[in-house]
């Protein structure tokens, strides 16, 4: 009863974190989900460690600031070349770094220090351009960025309920032996009702088909994301990554789906709005 009523708190309060971060205005998204990004970032190289990888942390959340900074500042119009600059040099820096370190597994140290970065950075940096992904000046669209978010919670919530209750054949046991078809397809089926409701709620412009396709890759490469995050612990022998969210785990945890979802929303908004 504990756990539930644990869970059910840390649950509400990171809900409304993300909805306010999101509706109240593009700095407080940009702020908020940088401070998430390093926070994963951390998440990822600590368990990293777990498996004697021994990832360059400092040039790590170098790199990570850097890369992040375009992101946030090319939505307010702000020159980025010394950002992308800045990331390149840090990127090609930390392969010269190893060699005065004297750890083991140099190429490995250096391929966790640049993959937390390409895994965590970029995705949450996307965040940016999801809310104005005709790159308009002056324009923000919370609306698709907090849909994204609505759905990913909604395929989470009744993929776990019909999988509990009518869950047999496993969808990736070797990965996840809890995950079941049955949880998948209920799953899409919400995501489906739920991306019509937010289409006929709200003012976006996105068209019903676009709606439908989002709810789609929400499902498809979300399911894809969160086994991705369940390898990675599984590799480093870990149930959850952090405890910065008592009963949910981590940030890692908790963004697992979006974290390979969000780079497919982005391609998909910008191609089909630009």
């Amino acid at each position: 009863m504990k756990n539930i009523t644990q869970r059910t708190i840390t649950g509400t309060f990171y809900v409304l974190a993300v909805i306010f971060a999101i509706i109240i205005n593009p700095i407080v998204l940009a702020i908020f989900f940088g401070a998430i990004s390093l926070i994963a970032l951390y998440e990822f190289y600590n368990n990293s460690k777990l498996n004697s990888i021994s990832p360059q942390k400092p040039m790590g959340y170098l790199l990570a600031i850097s890369t992040y900074s375009f992101f946030a500042l090319k939505v307010f119009q702000i020159e980025t070349k010394y950002s992308i600059t800045i990331s390149l040099f840090l990127c090609f820096a930390i392969f010269i770094m190893e060699l005065f370190r004297n750890k083991e597994n140099p190429f490995t140290n250096i391929a966790y220090t640049i993959l937390g970065v390409v895994y965590i950075i970029i995705p949450l940096g996307l965040t940016n351009f999801i809310v104005n992904p005709q790159f308009l000046p002056n324009n923000f669209i919370p609306i698709i960025l907090l849909s994204v978010f609505i759905l990913a919670w909604c395929n989470d919530t009744f993929a776990y309920l019909v999988g509990i209750k009518f869950g047999k054949r496993r969808l990736f046991e070797r990965i996840s032996p809890k995950k079941s078809w049955e949880g998948f397809f209920g799953g899409v089926i919400a995501v489906q009702i739920a991306s019509i409701i937010l289409f006929k709620l709200t003012n976006s412009p996105l068209e019903f088909f676009d709606w439908m396709i989002l709810g789609a890759i929400i499902c498809i490469i979300g399911t894809f994301g969160d086994l991705v995050e369940s390898m990675f612990k599984r590799q480093m022998g870990v149930k959850d990554s952090g405890k910065i969210l008592p009963g949910h785990g981590g940030i890692l945890d908790r963004f697992d789906i979006l974290f390979i979802t969000l780079p497919f929303i982005f391609i998909y908004l910008f191609l089909r709005l630009n």
